[in-house]
């Protein structure tokens, strides 16, 4: 490559980078090489342009970027595309609209995402009105036809593949979910063939699909390795006219999936659901629970008047008093005490004056870790409303002990601990409800819910699908209620 090459495309980042928001320059006669350097920077672009929320040029770049990919991608980019103007407040969408009536591709895009939004039925005949009336609008020329056949038929399938891993590291939560595929099956659904077939070969799952079509299956469940959705997944491989497919894992690609992403969201809501104002957040440093806790504290910051604290207690080892006081703010009582007998140089009979502004707790742990602070809020005169994770799910879903250690705190948990179905682990929960969303698909709509999942509330947001937990309690005796 010669030197004016770099100089285009160093000019070109530099460009994206400032935030500018006009057309993405073209290298005319670039080489392939050359090309693909300047796709990567129109996706760091876009990336950009998405958290800037400059919906104009975020899709103009992404229209570029469609342009510019081969057959493969294209269905990818309006995909993403789609999701991304979906997840803008109905407000904002007509606010664009009123003050950008000349912007035809993004009155296009977000007509597209008002008629995506609405009964199967009336979205089904105006989305074959928009490829007649608009059929080089960029999401007609692939995303349109795989939506419309996802609503072709409510017809129940009747035989369903299931492609999962039955060996290696996923064996055991592949078993635990066919678990739950089956007794679902001999419970509910009886008349329904089920086939089993191992994807732990990851590079053979195209002919494992294709396989399960051939013996006859209307509808397949899975996978759920990522590594396997990204070999399967391709517009040549799963075409508008293939059969149905639920992965069971968050993919790129726009198939059916059932995945939960949502948690912090349905604990924030029900936070502001008792019109709390001021929260404190306790979390190990786990992973899990440290992600969980920023998710919760960044969405109740968006709300105009909420304060949240965040305090992070180590998960080996922990000093849970000295992370309860922390949040309660026990050291600046101790140091209006120090102060006081140093001015009036006596003793002074004292007991730590905590914090009287807090509405609520969110304690994020395990089991054995929350059982501990129990002890500690009983020291500090705590009666404060307290919440914590999905994590107090018992292990054993059947096994619903007692425990006192946990009493009066509320956690979203699945439906299954209050059912007794013998559904025993979350797994097998998850693996009832795919077989759940495959059969019943033609029920789902916007803003409604299927109240019969056993991991929580079904519900589905375009092509995801996902589960709101169900509130429990750990009341007064100890039993989750």
């Amino acid at each position: 490559m010669n030197g004016s090459f770099y100089l285009i495309l160093l000019g070109f980042i530099i460009f994206i980078l400032s935030g500018c928001s006009h057309k993405p320059i073209k290298i005319d006669g670039a080489t392939q090489e050359e090309k693909h350097l300047q796709l990567i920077a129109l996706e760091s672009s876009i990336s950009s342009l998405k958290l800037q929320q400059d919906w104009l040029a975020y899709i103009d770049y992404s229209t570029e970027l469609w342009t510019n990919v081969d057959s493969e991608n294209k269905l990818a980019i309006e995909y993403e595309i789609w999701q991304t103007l979906k997840n803008i407040p109905d407000e904002q969408r007509q606010e664009l609209l009123e003050e950008n009536p000349e912007k035809i591709e993004l009155t296009d895009w977000l007509e597209f995402v008002y008629i995506t939004e609405l009964y199967p039925i009336e979205q089904k005949q105006q989305l074959k009105d928009s490829l007649t009336f608009n059929p080089h609008a960029v999401f007609n020329a692939n995303l349109s036809h795989s939506l419309i056949n996802q609503l072709k038929s409510s017809k129940k399938p009747e035989h369903v593949a299931v492609l999962l891993p039955f060996s290696g590291n996923y064996k055991q939560v592949s078993l635990q979910i066919r678990n739950g595929i089956i007794k679902n099956k001999l419970q509910n659904n009886p008349q329904l063939t089920l086939s089993f077939y191992d994807s732990s070969n990851t590079e053979q799952i195209k002919e494992i699909y294709q396989k399960s079509i051939e013996n006859g299956a209307d509808f397949v469940i899975g996978p759920i390795q990522k590594e396997t959705l990204n070999l399967l997944n391709s517009p040549q491989q799963m075409s508008v006219d293939k059969q149905a497919i639920l992965t069971l894992n968050e993919n790129p690609m726009p198939n059916l999936t059932f995945s939960s992403r949502y948690e912090g969201v349905q604990i924030t809501k029900k936070l502001c659901s008792e019109n709390y104002k001021n929260i404190a957040i306790l979390t190990s440093n786990n992973n899990s629970d440290a992600d969980l806790a920023t998710q919760i504290f960044r969405q109740w910051k968006q709300f105009s008047g909420n304060n949240a604290t965040l305090k992070v207690y180590p998960e080996k080892k922990a000093n849970l008093r000295k992370a309860l006081a922390s949040v309660i703010n026990e050291q600046q009582s101790n140091d209006r005490k120090n102060n006081l007998q140093w001015l009036l140089r006596i003793n002074l009979s004292f007991f730590p004056r905590t914090r009287q502004d807090l509405d609520a707790v969110v304690l994020l742990g395990n089991t054995k870790q929350l059982a501990v602070f129990q002890p500690q809020f009983k020291f500090f005169n705590l009666t404060i409303p307290t919440y914590s994770s999905s994590k107090l799910t018992p292990t054993n879903l059947q096994k619903n002990k007692p425990n006192m250690d946990l009493k009066n705190i509320s956690f979203p948990t699945y439906r299954a601990v209050l059912i007794n179905n013998g559904l025993i682990s979350k797994l097998e929960a998850f693996g009832w409800d795919s077989l759940t969303i495959a059969l019943n698909q033609h029920l789902f709509a916007p803003n409604l819910c299927l109240n019969s999942g056993m991991s929580g509330n079904l519900s589905k947001d375009g092509l995801v699908y996902d589960r709101q937990y169900i509130w429990a309690k750990y009341n007064q005796d100890g039993i989750i209620e």
